[in-house]
Parts: C-alpha cells; sequence; structure tokens
C-alpha cells in the first residue's frame, strides 16, 4: 500500500495558503527526520508525513486528473482508521459511508489534513 519514498521525490511540498506551518507539531512533519511515505490512492496521489516522535501525521492528496475524484480513508490508511482528520488547507468534500469517510477532490484538487496519533 505505501512504500517509502524521498522527500524531494514528492510532488507535494509542504501545505500552502494557511499558517498551519507556524505549529510546531505540524511542521515537525517537514523536518529532514520526519519519515515520508508514498500512498497508492488510485488516481489520487498521496503522501503522509510523519515527525519523528511519531504524534501526529499529515496527509497531503492530489487529484491530477480532470474530474473529480475520490479516496476512502479507512481504506487508504487503515492504521489511522480511527483518528479525528482536521483540515490544514486546499480544497475538499467529505462523504459519509459504512466502510468510511471519503474525501472527494475536485479536478486538479490538493488538500492537506493532520491528525493526531
Amino acid at each position: 500500500m505505501s512504500s517509502p519514498a524521498p522527500a524531494q521525490a514528492l510532488w507535494h511540498g509542504a501545505p500552502a495558503l494557511s499558517d498551519c506551518l507556524d505549529r510546531p507539531h505540524i511542521a515537525a512533519a517537514f523536518t529532514e527526520d520526519a519519515l515520508v511515505r508514498r500512498l497508492d490512492a488510485g488516481s489520487i496521489e498521496g503522501v503522509l508525513h510523519e515527525p519523528a516522535d511519531r504524534s501526529r501525521v499529515v496527509l497531503g492528496l492530489h487529484n491530477p486528473s480532470p474530474a473529480e475524484a475520490r479516496v476512502n480513508l479507512s481504506t487508504l490508511l487503515p492504521e489511522h482508521a480511527d483518528r479525528t482528520w482536521h483540515f490544514l488547507s486546499g480544497s475538499m468534500h467529505t462523504s459519509h459511508a459504512a466502510d468510511g469517510m471519503y474525501v472527494h477532490l475536485d479536478a486538479a484538487g490538493t488538500v492537506w489534513l493532520t491528525a493526531a496519533s
């Protein structure tokens, strides 16, 4: 489902459009000693950042397609299925189904979410 990836190989950079990187617990997920993983999310590109103390995760999702796409967070990150996700930046809407919460991204949309461990 996921594999380690060097930070420079990823599409994302860091969350934009907010002061979220000023928060120490978010900024820690983007330091050199953070764990960064690419995620297999079908048509959506995903990346998960975890600070060295593993106290929080920061999830970036990007839809490179020209149509809306969705991903089930429980399926994408079963180890974090019980977490409450909080919006950091970007654009999305969610829907809930029996199998979990879905994040819907507009065409070429990007969103950043976070959850405490």
